[in-house]
């Protein structure tokens, strides 16, 4: 009967979906780049990796862990939007920078390595360390989401065994109608090669619509969709950091 009750209640939520359709408005763009603009202080100002500030969410990455936490900067109001902000580490044992920062720039093979949440993968341009990227971005909860995006990309090693990465959206468009769930998507990496591996940080901050009056029950996916999309992107870079460490060894 539970179930049954579930079902009804999904099915019901999907028929209603196109009464959701959205669009972005300026000042709610606007609004995410003050958010974002204040990270990103936030972010230069502090210790490079948030586990060296916590000693015990290291203690978890070298555990094996994926430590998750959800930073937030008060004072930014979004009218007509929500930002979800989430970070999280995580360590790949035996790894190299040299190894990650290969597989983080082989953009046309992310179908691959990041799939079933990237379906398709192109690099569109590449002045020196500044990539433009295509990502069609695929997600299934009570209905399927498919995204065409584009982002700008920029990498900076300030010391041979760091790396920044920098990732802004510059387009990202619903396939069918804009339910508004995700609109914008900054990313920002940091890995640093040390105990015999690399750890792996990443701070991802996006865009959706309010909560509409009577839709309460999107609250929980508006809050589990974008934590759930970053911890799985960062698994998927230490899979793919490894598998490519044992191809590395099987070729040598």
């Amino acid at each position: 009967m539970r179930l049954l009750t579930a079902r009804l209640v999904t099915a019901i939520a999907v028929l209603a979906m196109p009464a959701l359709a959205v669009e972005l408005k300026p000042e709610t763009s606007q609004a995410f780049d003050r958010y974002t603009a204040l990270a990103e202080q936030q972010l230069n100002a502090g210790p490079f990796l948030y586990a060296d500030a916590h000693p015990q969410a290291k203690a978890s990455a070298l555990r094996g862990e994926t430590v998750v936490t959800e930073p937030r900067i008060d004072g930014v109001s979004v009218p007509d939007g929500l930002i979800h902000d989430w970070l999280g580490v995580l360590f790949i044992r035996g790894a190299t920078i040299d190894r990650v920062r290969a597989l983080m720039q082989d953009y046309d093979n992310y179908k691959r390595i990041y799939a079933p949440d990237v379906t398709e993968s192109k690099l569109l341009a590449r002045d020196g360390d500044r990539f433009r990227v295509y990502l069609k971005l695929y997600r299934k909860e009570f209905l399927t989401l498919v995204y065409d995006s584009e982002y700008n990309v920029r990498y900076r090693q300030p010391e041979p065994e760091r790396m920044e990465i920098v990732s802004r959206s510059t387009r990202i468009q619903q396939q069918g109608d804009d339910h508004g769930f995700l609109w914008r998507l900054n990313s920002y990496w940091r890995f640093e090669e040390a105990d015999g591996g690399v750890y792996a940080q990443c701070r991802a901050i996006s865009l959706s619509r309010d909560i509409p009056f009577g839709f309460g029950w999107l609250h929980g996916f508006l809050q589990k969709f974008p934590r759930d999309s970053m911890v799985s992107t960062l698994e998927a870079t230490r899979r793919g950091a490894v598998t490519a460490g044992r191809g590395s060894a099987t070729t040598n």
